[in-house]
């Protein structure tokens, strides 16, 4: 995930002078001497992410050990990066070093979005899902959305999922940065996928629906904000509702007790949209 500077904190010792001796000269190799360093708010996909001062000015780093599970993750980045250039941080160098895989992004100044009811942030992020809606999957996407939950029921025609578009299916509020002048770029590109236009849509909705708002609210803003949402046949979006609800029961009953209260809310709001969208 690239840099949410406004929830930072000042790193202790160890985040940045505690990483492997060879991962610092590496960095250093191209940005020059790191002058400060900042932690960014904890994610998944790396061990290290650190907002970093240098002599050009700031640069954000995201690094995982090889051996992370999740480290493959930071490739598909690299992949994915030159298609994402208009909507997201600029990939500025990568590469391996003593046992890490480490990735350098533009430092974007901005604040995670918020997703609540009634948010002024809905309008840029609805204008940068219209441009992603039109964004073709790179070569380096591969994963389909239709064999993506291929496993979630033979009764699902997830074919009604298929398209050519980049998805990305993780829209959280961290993964959307709103910068200082209002607009939005869309960080972590950890896991896209290939599909219809819309679906980075429906991901972004399960999300306000999360945050509190009624399904019915959702949909409506969807209707008038999403142009690709707005145009999905209802068959297509129901199946989306109903493959999600599945994967989010699946996701609970598999999870760690530490995110179990999470993955429980997160059910609950798939489960109500599910019942909105098979009521009407």
């Amino acid at each position: 995930m690239a840099p949410a500077p406004d929830h930072s904190h000042p790193t202790a010792p160890t985040a940045w002078s505690g990483a492997p001796q060879q991962l610092r000269a590496a960095v250093q190799a191209v940005t020059g001497p790191v002058l400060a360093a900042t932690e960014a708010p904890a994610g998944r996909t790396a061990r290290l992410r650190l907002s970093l001062e240098v002599p050009g000015g700031r640069v954000f780093l995201k690094a995982t050990p090889l051996s992370h599970r999740h480290a493959h993750t930071l490739d598909t980045e690299v992949l994915v990066a030159p298609a994402v250039r208009a909507l997201a941080p600029r990939l500025l160098h990568h590469g391996t070093a003593d046992g890490w895989r480490w990735l350098l992004f533009d430092h974007v100044p901005g604040r995670s979005a918020d997703l609540s009811p009634g948010s002024t942030d809905l309008d840029a992020v609805a204008h940068v899902l219209g441009d992603l809606a039109e964004l073709p999957a790179p070569n380096a996407v591969a994963t389909r959305a239709e064999n993506r939950w291929a496993h979630l029921g033979t009764d699902l025609d997830l074919s009604l999922l298929a398209g050519e578009r980049l998805v990305h299916t993780d829209l959280n509020a961290g993964n959307i940065l709103v910068r200082d002048d209002g607009s939005a770029v869309l960080l972590d590109w950890a896991r896209p996928g290939r599909g219809a236009g819309w679906l980075s849509a429906g991901f972004l909705l399960a999300q306000l629906i999360d945050a509190g708002t009624g399904a019915a609210d959702a949909e409506d803003w969807a209707r008038r904000s999403l142009p690709g949402w707005a145009a999905a046949p209802a068959g297509a979006a129901d199946t989306f509702v109903t493959a999600l609800t599945r994967r989010r029961a699946e996701q609970t009953a598999t999870c760690s007790p530490a995110r179990r209260t999470e993955r429980e809310k997160q059910l609950r709001s798939a489960m109500a949209w599910h019942r909105f969208r098979t009521r009407t």
